[in-house]
């Protein structure tokens, strides 16, 4: 007897309907991607070859950033959760509020936490000089200009943390996560708004699309500190708003849909998709697709 592809098998798993319902599975790979980041984030970069006379790589290192560490966490973070819990506590039927903002928020953790692993191990595996990276570099004098050298050659600086990082240019971790938080809060007020209703104002276009806004802002930003090259950013963004549309996709219809703000189970059909009763797919029984 084939396996059944939906289930794996673990139908036959007491409670499994809870179990797929809540996605605990998900929450796993949350804390796996997590964990699995925490080494790669401190990992040490592929060291790239430079010229001194790079007019891209000369510019002045700010040490006060427009938006910091703490505030991009903020922003691309707390900011989607507590809109989210705020609006499900408003809107929600209250026999669905829980479960909306649960597998809400799962969503976002899932697509904040992938973003941070793949921009990571970008950064590290491509290893680019920031903007900023002679500065952090502090070349010997009379190094020649036009040739290639590499940071241990000729980098004089005694702050080696500071001068690893700037070879983790590309992609841009602020765009890339502020997308991946702020512009799944977008898709997600998109569809718990209606704002794709022909029938509603476009103060509901206008108010889901803020968080857009706030992405933006957050990435160009780092071209005027100097962190990033524009192509950074713009990699960094598609990035973050990729996978923030994969992950919410995967819980709720699109936006333009009748029914947006509804996740794809809920205590109503959870019984009907994974009773003991419902007929499930497995290679024997599934009719073959047409080649017309």
């Amino acid at each position: 007897m084939a396996i059944n592809r939906l289930t794996l098998g673990m139908n036959r798993v007491s409670n499994y309907a809870v179990f797929q319902k809540w996605k605990i599975t998900d929450v796993m790979l949350c804390v796996l991607l997590y964990v699995i980041n925490i080494p790669i984030y401190y990992a040490k970069p592929f060291e790239r070859q430079f010229y001194l006379n790079d007019p891209t790589i000369s510019h002045p290192h700010a040490g006060t950033q427009r938006v910091g560490s703490v505030a991009l966490f903020v922003y691309s973070l707390v900011v989607p959760v507590v809109t989210i819990v705020v609006f499900s506590l408003v809107l929600a039927d209250p026999k669905h509020r829980v479960y909306l903002m649960y597998i809400s928020l799962l969503g976002l953790f899932l697509s904040w936490t992938s973003t941070n692993l793949l921009t990571d191990f970008l950064k590290n595996w491509i290893g680019r000089p920031r903007p900023d990276f002679l500065a952090r570099c502090e070349p010997r004098e009379g190094t020649p200009l036009n040739v290639l050298v590499t940071a241990s050659e000729v980098c004089m600086t005694e702050n080696i943390g500071r001068l690893m990082d700037g070879f983790r240019s590309t992609p841009s971790g602020h765009s890339s996560e502020s997308f991946s938080g702020l512009g799944y809060l977008y898709l997600w007020l998109t569809g718990q708004l209606l704002a794709e209703s022909p029938s509603v104002g476009q103060w509901r276009k206008t108010l889901a699309f803020l968080p857009l806004v706030g992405a933006t802002t957050i990435a160009i930003s780092r071209t005027e500190d100097y962190r990033h090259h524009f192509v950074d950013v713009i990699l960094g963004s598609v990035i973050g708003m990729f996978i923030a549309y994969k992950t919410y996709s995967a819980n709720f219809p699109p936006v333009s849909s009748e029914l947006p703000f509804k996740p794809f189970l809920d205590d109503s059909d959870i019984g009907l998709v994974y009773s003991d009763t419902a007929k499930l797919i497995t290679d024997e029984e599934a009719e073959p697709l047409s080649s017309t």
